[in-house]
């Protein structure tokens, strides 16, 4: 079986908050390494890089995270209008 790391958004598609340690952890890892993007430009290109390689940077940090977490969702990603019924107990 599946440990699912994040519980699905209520309304619309994608992830909500995490519901394990590794879901924090990957969340936590995934702002770090966007946040530290101009600096790691800084320190090899010596200076913080353009708004487009900012950009591309961010979309190849963003697609594995993205692929783990769409994995790891619990129900998995489809659009919700907020009125389903919820099987994780969080919700009324």
């Amino acid at each position: 079986m599946t440990e699912y790391w994040f519980r699905p958004k209520h309304r619309g598609i994608g992830i909500g908050i995490p519901m394990s340690w590794k879901g924090w952890a990957l969340y936590i890892a995934y702002l770090g390494v966007i946040i530290a993007i101009p600096s790691a430009f800084q320190s090899a290109l010596g200076y913080p890089g353009t708004v487009w390689l900012r950009i591309i940077a961010i979309v190849l940090v963003s697609i594995p995270f993205f692929w783990i977490a769409w994995k790891k969702t619990k129900g998995g990603w489809h659009w919700r209008k907020g009125d389903e019924a919820t099987d994780d107990g969080d919700r009324p």
